[in-house]
Parts: structure tokens; C-alpha cells; sequence
């Protein structure tokens, strides 16, 4: 863990601010009820878009949503600075890796599992990655 500790001071918090943010759009679009695949997501977990439009709570899972990807943003500016990942394809590569082996595997895993349908992990691992990649882009670019 070294080398978070001697890579705190050299982040550029900035970056870490704007790639927490833009894994927004990027979950918007993709679970978009008629851009994305809002509407065949909510079908395989079995839930009715006007449950989902008036659902409570959803202040504190944003809340949830926006500390986590802090933290994601956080962690991935450390090691990619730790293994010099630079520039935007280079960035962009790293985090659709990281996305797919680190988030994509875990909604395998736990999917699989809990047999829910492939379709459903792919949608959700797909976002993931892309969610990553967003994020180590930014990272990449405001290095």
C-alpha cells in the first residue's frame, strides 16, 4: 500500500472529481428506457418502470453510487500512476481491463450463482466496463 501513500500528494483531485461524474451519463444512456437497455434490465429483474420512477430510498443509493465510484476513481488514479498509464487509448484500454476482469468477473460470479439470467450479467458487466473506461480516460487525460 505504498504506493497510494506516496501518490496521494501527486493526484490530481480534479480528475478524480470529473471521472466520479462521468460514469453518470454513462449509466444514464446505458439503462436508458429507450436508448439503452433500461427496459429489457428491468424486465429480467422484474421489475415495472413506474415501481422504478417512484421508487424511495434512491437519494441514499445515488449517495451510495457517487461514494463508490469516489472511491473506484480514487484507487484507479493511484495505480495507474503507479504503472504509468498515460494518454487516452492507453487509459481507455486499462480501465475496460480493469472493468472486465474486476466488475464484469464479479457479475459473472455472483450471476452465475445465483442463476441469473446471462443476458442480465452481460447488460450489467457491459456497463461496468464502459463505466471504467469512462473514468480511466478522464483520469488518463487530466493526469
Amino acid at each position: 500500500m505504498d504506493f497510494i501513500a506516496n501518490t496521494v500528494d501527486q493526484l490530481n483531485w480534479w480528475a478524480i472529481i470529473l471521472a466520479t461524474l462521468a460514469t453518470l451519463p454513462v449509466g444514464f444512456i446505458w439503462y436508458d428506457m429507450k436508448l439503452g437497455a433500461g427496459k429489457r434490465w428491468a424486465a429480467l429483474n422484474k421489475l415495472k418502470v413506474k415501481d422504478m420512477n417512484g421508487r424511495k430510498g434512491m437519494g441514499l443509493t445515488f449517495t451510495v453510487m457517487l461514494i463508490t465510484s469516489f472511491a473506484t476513481a480514487f484507487v484507479l488514479a493511484c495505480i495507474m500512476r503507479a504503472m504509468n498509464v498515460t494518454g487516452v487509448w492507453e487509459s481507455m484500454l486499462f480501465g475496460a481491463v480493469v472493468g472486465l476482469i474486476l466488475r464484469g468477473g464479479a457479475h459473472f460470479i455472483h450471476n452465475g450463482f445465483t442463476q441469473r439470467p446471462m443476458e442480465l450479467t452481460l447488460i450489467d458487466a457491459g456497463h461496468d466496463i464502459v463505466s471504467l473506461a469512462a473514468m480511466t480516460t478522464v483520469l488518463g487525460l487530466l493526469r
